[in-house]
């Protein structure tokens, strides 16, 4: 919902259908948004799901893995690319590769769910963000798959920055801070979508808290006023 915020907030001008697929450490959340529409699903398919992939295949710990997979991991791109020299990288490539294929056949049978389930349009734009999707050749890899013009959502991120902070530093962990600026236009504007799981009895005490110090006035003006 904050990621929706967000992405409502910079990206309002926007007609037609657009996709937000966040994939992150655990799970890869998908967000169709529509003009009066929006509709999410989320794939239990993420950064981590590249790890156990990769320990399995080295029989290596997890945290291990986790550290082969960042000091030289990347989306293998297929086809007649040449692999790398080291032997080890491109095993990592492939496995991350089959990874990301497994993630873009959820994603294709979401696609036709909305389509089919929720009556709405295919994604004419798609936007990634969430830490995973900074992985390289990510980007080039589904936008060979989904044939559409990719972006990430950097704009989401960069529109609340204060003048005496690094823009362009922000910029370059855009894809990161969406459910963030979501969080904040909470504090600064009414938002599209907003929940309140606070139960009713917690909102009756709060509000009388904050009429207390009113309260308290009252009482000693109209014990002033009659003394």
């Amino acid at each position: 919902m904050s990621l929706y915020n967000a992405f409502r907030y910079n990206y309002g001008d926007l007609t037609g259908s657009s996709l937000l697929i966040d994939i992150g450490a655990h799970a890869t959340n998908l967000l169709f948004v529509e003009p009066g529409k929006v509709f999410s699903r989320s794939i239990p398919i993420g950064g981590s799901s590249i790890t156990s992939a990769i320990a399995k295949e080295f029989d290596e710990s997890f945290t291990a893995a986790e550290a082969r997979k960042k000091r030289g991991g990347f989306v293998s791109l297929g086809g007649v690319y040449a692999e790398p020299s080291d032997p080890n990288v491109a095993r990592v490539s492939k496995i991350m590769r089959n990874t990301m294929t497994r993630l873009h056949a959820e994603l294709a049978r979401s696609i036709s769910f909305y389509r089919a389930q929720q009556q709405g349009n295919s994604p004419q734009r798609v936007y990634l963000c969430g830490g995973t999707s900074s992985t390289p050749y990510t980007s080039e890899f589904f936008h060979e798959k989904l044939n559409c013009r990719l972006n990430f959502s950097t704009r989401c991120a960069t529109s609340l920055v204060t003048d005496n902070v690094m823009r362009e530093q922000i910029a370059r962990s855009a894809h990161l801070l969406g459910e963030l600026v979501g969080l904040a236009l909470r504090n600064i504007t009414t938002c599209p979508m907003e929940l309140n799981l606070r139960p009713a009895s917690v909102v009756h005490a709060q509000k009388f808290e904050e009429r207390r110090p009113f309260l308290v006035m009252a009482a000693v003006c109209f014990l002033a006023n009659n003394t």
